[in-house]
């Protein structure tokens, strides 16, 4: 290194959603599936589908009988991403990491360097100071901010029936929290190694904390046609499903902050349960052209805990019932659902409850636009903007796109590639 030239802060702008695609890794630890369930379609309209059609099965299995009598075979498969980071806390976090690491060079350098004059030597060490103080601006910057990633992904194959309509599934829900969490000691042993010349950075006590779960599912699912009366009908359907639910948690100190060596993919950071569970369904329409629906959705009656003993970390998944309404013509479907019970939830983490409203106008039979809105009735999650766009040729290939945007800056996005045949 050249005598007082000291080498500059990085900083870099990446995208979240380009940081979140880093991370994945982190969640997607198990193949496919749970009730929240990251479909386009849902997803552009507010996160509304329980009363929508039998492509929305994978929701509510009783949705199974909504089918037309050419619909024979239907395949879909659906991504989706959300992620919330208004601090910056993972671009910041990276900055800190490789700022520690030209701090630590130039630290234990200083022995190398030619010092002509005290005043060389004042200068020399007024820079190291003020990286240090750029880099504890940086840890209290973004001191105990959360960053949140969701991710979803899911396939259906199904079979509709006038008599027994059925279809296999697979999905897999994801959720992650990371915090930053700062020791002040650290400031203090940046000092002293100015002093000393020598900085080891695994001395530092500030770490990286991420802490997340994903439920992974396969399964069948069917659904029956129980009543045809002349002023409405009603369905019911069922989902039986294998299902593995895997809790993790990753400390990593702030000095070896890294994509690859932040993931949650080693068995000593995940603790598993797996068992078969169950979710029911139920669906009416009625109207002189059948255009009102409700629907009545139970997820997972057998209740679930998993306990990750080495941090005392509890997840429970209980059984949840959501509520669905909507008013459906040939050109418009405006929808609402509304969780009746809160949702699954981490022991250190409030559960959220979901109510969302959205619309999906079609044109030309082959073209449909959705707008929604989603809130969390217990305001855990912030509030949620969504639209998308889906684009259906000859009914037979379709796909739709989805993308959101909401409070404390998220963001996400969604794909859906569909297929009758």
């Amino acid at each position: 290194m050249a005598p007082f030239i000291h080498s500059p802060l990085k900083t870099s702008n990446t995208s979240i959603l380009t940081k979140a695609l880093f991370l994945l890794p982190m969640m997607a630890v198990a193949l496919p599936t749970y009730s929240e369930s990251f479909t386009a379609k849902r997803t552009g309209q507010g996160f509304t589908d329980l009363t929508q059609d039998f492509t929305s099965s994978i929701s509510n299995p009783a949705l199974l009988t909504k089918f037309r009598n050419n619909d024979d075979v239907f395949f879909s498969l659906n991504i989706g991403l959300m992620a919330s980071d208004k601090y910056n806390v993972i671009d910041t976090a990276e900055n800190i990491r490789d700022n520690l690491d030209i701090l630590a060079g130039d630290i234990n350098g200083m022995s190398l360097q030619i010092i002509q004059s005290p005043e060389q030597v004042k200068s020399y060490k007024d820079d190291l100071n003020q990286q240090v103080d750029n880099i504890i601006a940086d840890f209290e910057r973004i001191d105990g901010k959360i960053v949140k990633i969701r991710n979803g992904v899911n396939l259906q194959i199904i079979i509709p029936n006038q008599l027994f309509s059925f279809g296999l599934f697979t999905n897999q829900y994801s959720r992650i929290g990371g915090i930053m969490d700062y020791n002040e000691n650290d400031e203090k042993i940046l000092d002293d190694a100015i002093l000393s010349g020598d900085l080891d950075l695994e001395d530092l006590e500030s770490a990286t904390t991420a802490i997340g779960y994903s439920i992974a599912e396969a399964g069948f699912m069917a659904g029956y046609s129980a009543i045809t009366h002349a002023h409405y009908d009603l369905s019911i359907g069922a989902k039986l499903k294998y299902q593995r639910i895997e809790l993790y948690y990753n400390r990593v100190q702030i000095s070896n902050f890294d994509d690859d060596d932040f993931e949650i993919t080693n068995d000593e950071n995940i603790t598993n349960k797996s068992g078969t569970n169950i979710d029911l369904g139920l669906y009416i329409n009625w109207g002189a052209k059948r255009q009102w629906h409700a629907a009545l959705v139970t997820n997972n009656l057998l209740d679930k805990t998993v306990r990750h003993a080495d941090q005392d970390l509890t997840f429970t998944l209980k059984s949840s019932t959501s509520l669905g309404l909507s008013y459906q013509n040939t050109w418009v479907s405006v929808a609402t659902d509304i969780d009746l019970t809160d949702r699954e939830q981490l022991s250190s983490i409030e559960p959220s409850k979901y109510a969302g409203v959205g619309a999906e106008f079609r044109f030309y039979e082959h073209i449909q636009f959705r707008l929604g809105y989603r809130t969390d009735l217990n305001d855990v999650d912030g509030d949620i903007y969504t639209a998308g766009i889906g684009i259906s040729p000859w009914q037979v290939f379709a796909i739709d796109i989805a993308a959101f945007t909401g409070d404390s800056d998220t963001i996400g996005a969604a794909l859906q590639l569909s297929l009758k045949i």
